[in-house]
């Protein structure tokens, strides 16, 4: 692949994290202090019925933002990793899950990796890639798969395009 044919996906995931960071008024769902649990904040965020609405950081906060690899690059995935709360929209729906508060900065190179798990729900999801090189507006996350392990056993594994980014 050329440097000339992939400046297009940089600028293409730039230009989604920034209007997935800023666009409108919505602000992100609290999670349930209880645990994992389905937001209706979340569902009524929709912008479709297949990926996530605009979501928004406040001043000072970081997260990552993810669109499906396909030509579509639907929205799929927001992680507030301040406030330790995510948003993936799975099965025709969005769906809330509590994670681990992040502290400190990604560094370029680094894994990364995250882990939704919902017994009630019977959903496990992991999402798996890579730190990539600073953009100006963030950083790249690169060869970005998520597994999904769905309620009837089956996986489901959806390449995905992600972006880390603090307001």
């Amino acid at each position: 692949m050329s440097l000339n044919s992939v400046q297009p996906v940089f600028h293409l995931v730039l230009v989604l994290s920034l209007s997935a960071c800023a666009a409108g008024n919505a602000s992100p769902a609290t999670p349930d202090p209880g645990g994992a649990r389905s937001n209706e904040a979340a569902a009524a965020d929709l912008t479709a019925t297949s990926e996530l609405g605009p979501q928004t950081l406040a001043p000072g906060e970081c997260g990552t933002f993810f669109w499906t690899a396909d030509s579509g690059h639907r929205f799929v995935v927001f992680e507030n990793e301040m406030r330790g709360y995510a948003q993936i929209f799975i099965n025709g729906s969005a769906e809330g899950f509590s994670s681990p508060r992040r502290e400190g900065m990604h560094a370029a190179g680094d894994p990364y990796l995250r882990r939704f798990v919902d017994p009630e729900r019977n959903l496990s999801i992991e999402i798996d890639g890579r730190i990539g090189d600073p953009m100006p507006m963030g950083q790249r996350i690169d060869r970005v798969v998520m597994r999904i392990q769905q309620p009837d056993d089956t996986l489901l594994v959806m390449p995905l395009i992600g972006h880390y980014a603090c307001r």
